[in-house]
């Protein structure tokens, strides 16, 4: 069988669900980036005009009208964020398909727009106080701004022409290419509509107190309308070969309302805007883009339905090692993240070894070696902070990341493979005697403690001293100790002691948690 690349989701709601949120989100950022371009596009075309006129007034007007830039580009980011999520599940061929063979451009709109919203900001403030440096500021930002809308049109464009895409990913973008002129007239489409609606939204919320104002939107709102329609006739000759009743339905009724628009703007005595705007550009907005959505779905469901068809064909091959696979995946998750086992053999057996005694592949590498967690004989609760808190001076990390239960299983493997949390054995030679008890109260006390316990100083060590009341070691390893310290702490050789007051000394070192 080979090997599958797909992972089979379900939809998170049904497919004309999705049509109808795309159809809503696209649509409201469409309108806002609209609105955006437009009136940075006007905003800078007045400045020069009025610069070029020669009019030395304020440019109090202008700037009010860069300043809406700020809202209605913000609007238009965020909204542009549903639309970006939903086309990804309801087309992913098609959406990520298109993403890596216009990667080279899709990455460069972030940063083209962070300077072109930046520049405008700059234009808006230099208005007023620095006039060329207010120009140069504008026509970098307003050019960067509308290379955005080149790149999406761009990458729509191509994403509902299936069969140039290998030519494409070939050899690239071309002007003389299939797709080529259908791009531009789009682009050019989109950057009419953003004259349109911009000059239609500062008409009625900008110009109220300014009526020589609004009668220049009055005449960029018809000049741009008028030009719509001209670049929206061959521009319709180029999705020709997909005009279908409901195509040619939605866009007879944007004809028809741009006609009226055109009439309701003929040369008037009256600057403003007539009223009957207000809803005659919704119904061409919402036209035009009811036409878009059924000529893009025309585009893209076929390919869409094909890549399910396989999708599908492999989930059924797949569905016999379905159960199968998921109770090995599940077993793979209880190895990995719940089995005290699987714990030790990752985080443990490095330093200690797989018997325990210390010996792993990393121990010659520390300084302080790694105890044998066979020898010792230690409370749970004891062990149990020391994985949470580590040992400080030593190679001995602390184990946070694993949850109390993850620990909890790992203790359980120490007692079961080391037998950790038994008592301390009972030392199988004499008494103590008086010396040995000598050697604890002058010189071992002065770290353990009379009673086994850390000592002020023996807690400044790093490491510092165990606790002997609640850890231990068989007699064995507490007598190696003894005679040959511990490398890399302070605990030095006691060789030079009688081997019979050493032995004592691991029996006093071993009574304390056997007391309690």
């Amino acid at each position: 069988m080979s090997q599958g690349t797909d992972l089979f989701l379900s939809m998170p709601v049904p497919a004309s669900w999705l049509h109808g949120m795309l159809f809503v989100t696209f649509g409201l950022h469409l309108l806002f980036v609209l609105l955006m371009l437009g009136t940075a596009l006007l905003g800078l075309l007045f400045f020069i005009q009025k610069r070029l006129s020669g009019d030395p007034g304020p440019q109090l007007w202008n700037k009010r009208v860069v300043h809406t830039h700020l809202g209605l580009k913000s609007l238009a980011v965020v909204l542009g964020v549903a639309p970006l999520l939903i086309i990804q599940v309801r087309y992913p061929h098609a959406f990520f398909t298109i993403t890596g063979l216009f990667s080279y451009a899709w990455l460069a709109v972030i940063p083209l727009l962070i300077v072109a919203f930046l520049l405008i900001d700059a234009f808006g403030h230099k208005i007023s106080s620095s006039p060329w440096l207010a120009v140069v500021c504008g026509v970098l930002g307003v050019g960067a701004l509308l290379t955005v809308p080149a790149i999406f049109t761009g990458a729509l464009s191509l994403m509902e022409r299936q069969d140039f895409w290998a030519r494409f990913a070939a050899e690239g973008f071309r002007p003389d290419g299939v797709f080529a002129p259908h791009w531009l007239l789009r682009y050019l489409h989109i950057v009419g509509a953003a004259l349109v609606f911009g000059a239609a939204f500062h008409l009625f919320f900008s110009a109220r107190e300014h009526p020589e104002k609004a009668a220049k939107l009055r005449n960029w709102l018809f000049g741009a309308t008028l030009v719509q329609v001209v670049i929206g006739i061959p521009l319709i000759f180029s999705v020709a070969s997909g005009l279908d009743w409901p195509v040619l339905g939605a866009v007879t009724v944007g004809v028809a309302g741009t006609m009226l628009t055109l009439w309701a703007l003929r040369p008037a005595p009256v600057p403003t805007g007539p009223r009957s705007l207000l809803v005659l550009l919704p119904v061409i907005f919402v036209s035009m883009l009811i036409a878009r959505q059924f000529l893009q779905d025309r585009d893209l469901a076929p390919a869409h339905a094909a890549a399910v068809a396989v999708r599908e064909a492999r989930s059924q091959a797949y569905a016999p090692f379905r159960k199968e696979a998921l109770a090995a995946f599940t077993a793979k998750l209880d190895t990995v993240y719940d089995n005290g086992d699987t714990i030790y053999v990752g985080a443990c057996q490095p330093c200690h070894g797989k018997a325990g005694h210390g010996d792993g592949p990393a121990a010659a590498r520390l300084v302080v070696p790694a105890e044998d967690l066979a020898a010792i004989r230690a409370n749970r609760d004891y062990i149990y902070g020391i994985l949470v808190g580590g040992t400080p001076g030593s190679g001995m990390p602390y184990f946070r990341l694993f949850d109390r239960e993850k620990l909890e299983k790992l203790l359980d493997t120490l007692s079961t493979r080391f037998s950790m949390f038994d008592a301390t054995p009972k030392p199988a030679h004499h008494p103590v005697g008086s010396e040995a008890m000598q050697v604890w109260s002058k010189t071992c006390s002065v770290c353990h403690g009379v009673d086994g316990g850390i000592t002020p100083f023996g807690r400044t060590l790093l490491p510092a001293s165990p606790d002997l009341r609640r850890f231990a070691l068989t007699p064995e390893r507490a007598l190696a100790i003894i005679t040959d310290g511990y490398p890399g702490t302070v605990m030095q050789p006691y060789r030079a002691l009688p081997e019979t007051t050493r032995q004592d000394l691991a029996t006093i070192s071993n009574t304390f948690r056997t007391a309690r």
